[in-house]
């Protein structure tokens, strides 16, 4: 008798012999999708709006900590009327800031034909590792390759290490924790190219005066099906229920420090599902053993997770609002260099302060890890544009303006760290 493998390839084979062939999941769409912009005035709103977020399926864009601030939700075409009758019930104040979802997700698709890697069109996982191998090969001297391990589907989880010279002390960037925020993948490449080439006295200085340990995709698995199958998805690829019906965890809440003490949830349905136990996904457990194993204690004094959106500079601590850490001092001065810095070019304006009082309530994250485990002195989650027009799919055409003022910011920020003998 077959097994069910040799049935199973049996059946593929006879597939192709008859010129039939096996299909990748088709791509989701997000036709007529909306995305609302609500104002919660008071507990019993939020408590509503969380209540109806369990009744529908509801997308959380972003989050609420002070009331008068504006939530972002991604609503489906089936469950808008509903949605609307709701918030007009509860007295919530809203508009539709996005009509149709698929629309801008198109609009992310290039226009010309790439040749080479560039910062005009976003960028595939396979397309940013060959151009890794490219800079690696044309710069010897100063950039080392690595990589942390393989990811839940097995694909290789790659980093550069820029090094100008020895003795330096270090940045560590992990960009793209979460799937859908491509602007941050867009962006790293783009200061790392900067990092290697520019000739801009300021850059120049910054490049040389500190190394650069830097993954651009930490969640390779979901970054690939946020390119290949649905564009919206957030998490890891790992299942996370033995129904196989949940699938992902939220590897910014899966850190081993506070993990699950606020801001996460134990739903593996939920977008901010912390997983099963700390570490549980390699690409985090990996990760945090070649931080130790690797990089010399004491060398790395800047942390950073480079997300999206927002606009934010956020340091610990994220799980309470009430007591500020030891360096918050040194925080909000190397965040305001950023800040500053980074308005300069184009006037965009980044808000910075800790997570618990500036944006939300967060623990298991890795700026936190970095700051109550491992002593780095200044740890941020960066936010980059925007503030909610374009939300997680900006157009290729802000690839260039992002990427240019996240640089300035850098500079800024490197500058204001050794004002206070940080690096």
């Amino acid at each position: 008798m077959l097994s069910l493998k040799q049935l199973i390839i049996g059946i593929a084979i006879a597939q192709l012999a008859s010129g039939a062939s096996v299909l990748p999941p088709s791509k989701i769409r997000y036709d007529n999708y909306k995305v609302y912009e609500m104002s919660i005035e008071n507990i019993d709103q939020y408590n509503q709006l969380q209540s109806l977020g369990d009744e529908l399926s509801l997308d959380f864009w972003n989050d609420v900590h002070q009331f008068g601030e504006l939530s972002d939700v991604m609503v489906k075409p089936e469950e808008q009327a509903i949605f609307e009758e709701r918030l007009k019930q509860y007295n919530i104040t809203f508009k539709v800031k996005i009509e149709n979802v698929q629309s801008l997700i198109e609009n992310e698709e290039p226009k010309t034909k790439s040749y080479g890697f560039d910062w005009d069109n976003f960028h595939t996982l396979d397309e940013i590792n060959q151009w890794l191998d490219e800079i690696a090969l044309r710069y010897p001297d100063v950039v080392t390759p690595f990589d942390i391990g393989h990811s839940y589907e097995g694909r290789l989880i790659k980093g550069v290490k820029i090094s100008h010279k020895p003795g330096n002390k270090a940045v560590f960037i992990e960009s793209t924790i979460h799937a859908r925020e491509w602007i941050t993948s867009a962006t790293i490449t783009y200061v790392i190219d900067e990092l290697l080439a520019s000739r801009n006295p300021g850059v120049r200085k910054m490049a040389e005066s500190v190394d650069w340990w830097i993954i651009p995709v930490l969640n390779v698995d979901g970054f690939v099906y946020s390119h290949e199958v649905n564009r919206m998805w957030r998490k890891s690829r790992l299942p996370s229920d033995p129904t196989g019906k949940c699938i992902g965890t939220d590897l910014n809440r899966n850190f081993d420090f506070l993990w699950m003490l606020t801001g996460a949830s134990s739903d593996p349905c939920s977008e901010t599902y912390a997983g099963p136990y700390a570490e549980s996904d390699q690409e985090i457990k990996q990760m945090l053993q070649f931080i130790n194993n690797t990089i010399p204690e004491d060398t790395i004094r800047i942390y950073i997770s480079l997300h999206s959106y927002g606009q934010y500079v956020l340091s610990p601590w994220g799980h309470t609002d009430t007591e500020l850490p030891e360096h918050y001092g040194e925080m909000m001065h190397v965040a305001k260099g950023y800040a500053d810095a980074l308005a300069r070019r184009y006037g965009t304006v980044f808000t910075y302060g800790s997570s618990a009082t500036t944006l939300y309530k967060v623990s298991g994250s890795g700026k936190e890890w970095a700051y109550g485990v491992k002593g780095i002195p200044i740890p941020y989650t960066i936010e980059l544009r925007d503030k909610g027009e374009y939300g997680f799919i900006l157009p290729p055409h802000m690839i260039l303006p992002v990427a240019k003022e996240c640089l300035d910011g850098f500079v800024g920020m490197i500058n204001a760290a050794r004002e206070i003998n940080i690096v």
